[in-house]
């Protein structure tokens, strides 16, 4: 019992001794985090240098991560900037503290400015320049990036294309299923992938045969009527009178009796090569999106009122341009809103898939100028 006595007694010892000696350095660790954390507290107010390059949506972008921020900062400086179209070096900007990103605050030295601020393009000293060389020269940096692969055979079945205004579907139509529905059930809401469905054909189809399943959309005035295919479908037995036995095998839309079977034209061919980016005086005008949404997206297909006899090819890209007015009423110069790349090109109109995305509102009438071209 002593020599227990004597061990627990010894044991204490050393464990009090343990937190005497790690106690002060428990303290020395949480008071310096303490004051390194005030030592980043946020700067009330946060000052930008404008260099020759700087534009508002730069800096916005650098400073609260969203470039669409940038009326906040005209707002916050109308004493220096008195015009939200130019800005000029040597003016100092002052930004929100509150608002700016904590990576950026934290490198605000004592006199409220930061120590590495962003890197500029080389232009003109303006926010939005009006003039057709500042216009170029930010529609090539937005289009600096790799293009996007170049059509897939897939996009160019299923894109919506243009014919003649008085064009009609007429080589062939949609009659009724084959299998016959059970329960009562019908086809009104449409035919799936692998129903087989009877149909009338164009001469010269042969079982084995491919043709397209489409539908005839609105009529664009002074460009022509779209065609929206949807589904491809395989001719698997002939019943005579022009009619035949056929199975969906590719879907893209809703099929359902009535609509127009079209021989698959021209050959789709694939290549690997891209299109160079560049500044081309071709422009055309937005005048269909498809489904007419309110805020179409990226994968969304467009038709450019520019045929086979401007050049254009599949695989050429287009800059969508949105312009408008500031608050104020002042109009707004042209930037970019969305990039485009054609998947299919008839003498009346080009079809394009949209692939890239900068703002929101994309819209019929818009501008489009073409910045990357096939070789």
């Amino acid at each position: 019992m002593p020599n227990r006595h004597a061990r627990a007694t010894r044991a204490a010892v050393i464990v009090a001794s343990l937190l005497a000696v790690t106690a002060p350095a428990l303290h020395a660790q949480v008071v310096p985090a303490k004051n390194a954390q005030a030592a980043r507290a946020t700067p009330s107010v946060v000052k930008h240098t404008v260099k020759r390059g700087d534009t508002l949506w730069d800096i916005a972008k650098f400073y609260l991560k969203d470039p669409f921020r940038w009326p906040e900062v005209f707002h916050a400086n109308t004493d220096i900037v008195k015009n939200p179209h130019w800005i000029y070096p040597g003016q100092v900007l002052t930004i929100d503290g509150s608002a700016v990103k904590p990576e950026v605050a934290a490198r605000v030295d004592s006199t409220g400015f930061v120590v590495a601020q962003i890197q500029t393009r080389a232009q003109a000293p303006t926010v939005f320049a009006e003039h057709q060389s500042t216009v170029d020269e930010r529609l090539a940096a937005a289009t600096a990036m790799p293009p996007a692969l170049t059509v897939r055979p897939g996009e160019y079945e299923a894109a919506p294309y243009v014919v003649a205004e008085n064009g009609r579907l007429e080589a062939g139509r949609v009659i009724g299923p084959v299998d016959r529905p059970a329960l009562g059930l019908s086809s009104d809401a449409g035919f799936r992938l692998f129903d087989r469905i009877y149909i009338t054909i164009p001469a010269g189809v042969n079982v084995g045969d491919k043709v397209v399943v489409a539908k005839t959309g609105e009529t664009i005035a002074d460009v022509g009527r779209v065609i929206e295919p949807t589904a491809v479908m395989r001719i698997d037995s002939l019943a005579g009178n022009s009619q035949a036995i056929g199975t969906i095998v590719k879907q893209f839309g809703t099929v359902v009796p009535g609509q127009g079977i079209v021989l698959p034209g021209r050959t789709f061919e694939s290549t690997s090569t891209r299109p160079v980016n560049g500044s081309y005086p071709l422009t055309a005008k937005l005048v269909w999106v498809q489904g007419s949404p309110r805020l179409p997206s990226v994968q969304t297909y467009v038709i450019l009122a520019a045929g086979e006899a401007k050049g254009v090819r599949p695989g050429d890209q287009f800059t969508l341009l949105s312009d408008g007015q500031f608050s104020d009423g002042t109009p707004a110069p042209l930037s970019a809103t969305a990039r485009v790349t054609i998947v299919r090109v008839t003498p009346f109109g080009a079809s394009g898939i949209v692939v890239h995305q900068d703002q929101p509102e994309i819209q019929t009438g818009m501008a489009a100028r073409l910045t990357a071209k096939m070789p």
